[in-house]
């Protein structure tokens, strides 16, 4: 559990006659990570020769699968890749939809057509009597546009002055205006149509009346619509009918497809290929077992500090929020120890520091369980909602200590309860806690305190992971250590906490031993981050700042200001809402910040203390969930 799971390196040697079958139960097993293997007197691997053509198939399905657009899939079908590939030849749908897809893009385009023409036919309807078709002819001829009244007569007068035989016809209802001229003037006309600002209107081909074309129209968009409707119809039917057929060839051949190109990993010869990856040791039986069967020799690969195997993460499904946080901030390598179960035991006891309220432990409960039906499908959401519900229940432990119960002590808050009933409940507490606000200093002392623990685990973790590799850091590691314990003692009697004068001596001996012991192993660098380390330890404070501003809000602000009492009479039940859902609030902020700023006492200072991360995520070759 501290440790990632043991790794083999194993390799594979397999004739290329009976490769496929051998990538076939590889694959379905799902064992092993694959690496590129290379060997001087090798080749590298090609995809199979069926890679080519299962490529093909797959592009030409998904065109099908994204002409049958949003469809649900009901029952798919496991196909092996021959049957697979043979079907998608034979697939005569797909062609069927293509065609169709094909006459409704045209379809539509047509249609568009048709309405714009509608619409330009729609501006000239004030022409009732006018054939258009007969109005252009080899010597007169005709153009129609928009143009504004006020314009006519300053167009015609200009028409008359460049002597064109010129006709202005217009509607003062309308701007469409229908200008008739010699074909030999149309120079002259242009100019001074262009001039006017007239805007031309061109008409639909084979335009007669007005009335005529628009009914026409009419009539062949109403086909036009029809047909759509009717291709659109038969489309969604051989969609909803061949849709799972289509995603089950999909499913098929994407797993040929990786099948096929897992090769370009191999090393290959005239006969063999060569396979080398890594597998989890605990499965290193069931490898065997599979390669036995086939035309294959397994071996294990030795290998050393040198060679970096992939990272297989080993935890309870109860750590799995806290494992969330290791992958997602840089994977340990496969030679460092997990920081899951340290993030599991540290991130709830600081959470609960900070909260430290029972009835908050309750609401963050409560809040968690929420969240993780709400998030149930997001990986991030759901994960944070789980630590910020396991945190709950160390709250509830720390809200105990801290005799803290929404703000209250428990004597103060079963008589605040008993009050709306005429009673006293409790003239002797039950228990002394210890209340934050009344010892701040001794708070920030002992939070000051957690942190060198925390940070001693850190450092002591790293000692662990240094001392296989390189002893000179692992000293090192134990050396800050020594520090922090040299600090301890030197303080202890400055601050009070011990009547020991002594013990600072020691604690200044045993300081300035450690700090000597950095300087050879880590050199100047390690002595200029001592004050790093001083730094570090004061961020912890923080866990009693901002419990502090949780206590000074419930406890000085909503508790003294806002809450209900019985001798406000109606007034308390308008009260009651009002102050709960503010304490819910000011619960939810303590909360947040507790995921927070635990996160980042974790995340950074603690982590960097150990872990150098950069682990390689283990992708076995294995089957795609459906």
């Amino acid at each position: 559990m501290l440790r990632p799971k043991k790794m083999k390196k194993v390799r594979v040697i397999v004739l290329k006659s009976a490769v496929e079958k051998l990538l076939k139960n590889l694959h379905e097993a799902g064992l092993v990570d694959i690496r590129k293997t290379v060997y001087k007197g090798l080749e590298e691997g090609r995809p199979l020769s069926s890679f080519e053509e299962i490529s093909a198939q797959l592009l030409e399905l998904r065109v099908i699968q994204t002409l049958m657009g949003p469809q649900t899939s009901k029952k798919l079908e496991n196909m092996s890749g021959e049957v697979a590939l043979k079907e998608a030849k034979e697939f005569y749908i797909g062609k069927r939809l293509k065609e169709l897809n094909k006459e409704a893009t045209q379809l539509s385009e047509k249609q568009s057509s048709l309405e714009s023409q509608i619409a330009i036919v729609e501006k000239i309807m004030h022409f009732k009597g006018v054939n258009f078709g007969r109005l252009d002819t080899k010597t007169v001829s005709f153009k129609i546009g928009e143009l504004p009244n006020t314009k006519i007569a300053e167009l015609q007068k200009k028409m008359t002055a460049a002597k064109t035989y010129c006709r202005v016809i217009s509607d003062p209802s309308s701007t469409i205006t229908l200008v008739l001229y010699e074909e030999k003037d149309v120079s002259v006309v242009d100019a001074l149509l262009t001039e006017a600002a007239f805007d031309e209107i061109e008409l639909p081909d084979n335009i007669t009346t007005p009335q005529e074309t628009r009914t026409m129209l009419i009539d062949e968009l109403r086909i036009t619509m029809k047909r759509v409707n009717e291709v659109k119809k038969e489309m969604q039917t051989l969609s909803q009918d061949n849709y799972d057929k289509v995603i089950s060839l999909i499913k098929s051949l994407e797993t040929e497809a990786d099948r096929a190109d897992i090769a370009t990993k191999f090393a290959a010869s005239r006969s063999l290929y060569v396979i080398e990856g890594w597998i989890p040791e605990e499965d290193y039986s069931k490898l065997d077992n599979i390669i036995s069967k086939e035309t294959a020799t397994l071996q294990d690969v030795k290998y050393g500090h040198n060679v970096m195997p992939p990272t297989v993460l080993d935890n309870p499904d109860g750590a799995s929020p806290f494992e969330f946080l290791t992958k997602s901030y840089s994977l340990p390598n496969y030679f460092e120890l997990d920081p899951t179960l340290p993030y599991l035991i540290c991130l709830p006891i600081i959470y609960g520091m900070i909260v430290g309220d029972f009835i908050y432990g309750i609401i963050s409960i409560l809040l968690g369980l929420f969240l993780m039906k709400k998030f149930a499908k997001s990986y991030i959401m759901c994960n944070v909602s789980k630590i910020w519900y396991y945190s709950g229940f160390v709250t509830l432990l720390f809200g105990i200590l801290f005799d803290e119960w929404g703000g209250m002590s428990h004597v103060m808050l079963l008589n605040y309860l008993g009050s709306w009933f005429g009673t006293e409940v409790l003239t002797e507490p039950l228990y002394h806690g210890f209340h934050r606000m009344s010892n701040i200093l001794t708070l920030i002392g002992i939070t000051a305190l957690t942190g060198m623990i925390h940070l001693a685990i850190g450092f002591a973790i790293g000692a662990i992971n240094e001392w296989e590799h390189n002893k000179k850091h692992a000293i090192a590691k134990i050396a800050w250590i020594c520090v922090e314990v040299g600090m301890l003692l030197a303080i202890l009697p400055v601050v009070g906490v011990v009547a020991e004068p002594a013990l600072t001596t020691a604690g200044i001996i045993v300081l300035i031993l450690s700090i000597i012991a950095l300087g050879m192993t880590e050199g100047i660098i390690g002595i200029i981050e001592l004050p790093g380390l001083l730094g570090n330890i004061l961020s912890y404070t923080r866990i009693a700042a901002i419990g502090i501003v949780g206590i000074v809000i419930a406890e000085f602000l909503l508790n003294q200001f806002i809450i209900p009492l019985p001798e406000q009479g109606i007034f308390a039940l308008v009260l009651l809402p009002i102050f709960l859902i503010l304490h819910v609030v000011n619960a939810f902020l303590a909360m947040f910040e507790s995921l927070v700023q635990g996160g980042r006492l974790n995340i950074v200072e603690f982590r960097s203390k150990f872990l150098h991360g950069g682990g390689e995520v283990f992708t076995p070759f294995t089957l795609k969930k459906k």
